[in-house]
């Protein structure tokens, strides 16, 4: 993002200058939200959302991607990047039809949770190839982050994150299971 960026008026500009000495709480993340873009024209009111009977109490859990480390915390991420832990279980999905390893990783992540596994090894191997000159990514490996966001796979799982070069580096995925309730 440029430094100065006055694109969205003159509020924006002025905000970016205001906060360019600042820095994030000790402990805390940075995060940034986009600034609303400033026009002359009035916005609607948003209809007031309804509570629907259905709906769960708790939060939905926020979307797991492998390349952001996501639902780690900070000490976990940083032992899992380095190779510092070992899984608890392995599963190797090669040479599995996409329906075959989905339902695999389904069976492995119930059947992990259930032995109280705390972290789990993923091999879906990088499947690379080269298709009209591009180098194209593996099926199993791009449909991994999709499986692990799945409502049933989702609340068994409370991160993820690309192996260490010891554990399959690129080909393979940390998978930290939550603990049955």
């Amino acid at each position: 993002m440029p430094r100065h960026d006055d694109r969205n008026g003159p509020d924006d500009a002025l905000f970016r200058a205001a906060m360019k000495d600042t820095k994030p709480l000790r402990g805390g993340r940075a995060r940034t939200a986009p600034v609303p873009q400033v026009t002359g024209a009035p916005t609607p009111p948003s209809a007031p959302r309804r509570a629907t009977p259905s709906a769960p109490a708790a939060a939905t859990p926020a979307p797991l991607h492998p390349a952001a480390a996501t639902g780690l915390d900070r000490a976990t991420a940083d032992r899992l990047r380095r190779g510092k832990l070992e899984p608890d279980a392995r599963l190797d999905l090669h040479g599995l039809t996409l329906a075959e390893a989905e339902r695999a990783l389904a069976r492995f992540l119930e059947r992990a949770q259930t032995a109280g596994c705390r972290m789990v090894l993923v091999i879906t191997g990088k499947g690379l190839r080269r298709q009209d000159g591009h180098v194209t990514e593996g099926r199993i490996r791009a449909e991994f982050p999709h499986w692990l966001n799945r409502p049933d796979n989702r609340a068994r799982v409370h991160g993820v994150r690309a192996a260490h070069v010891r554990h399959g580096g690129g080909g393979a995925f940390y998978v930290m299971i939550r603990r049955p309730r």
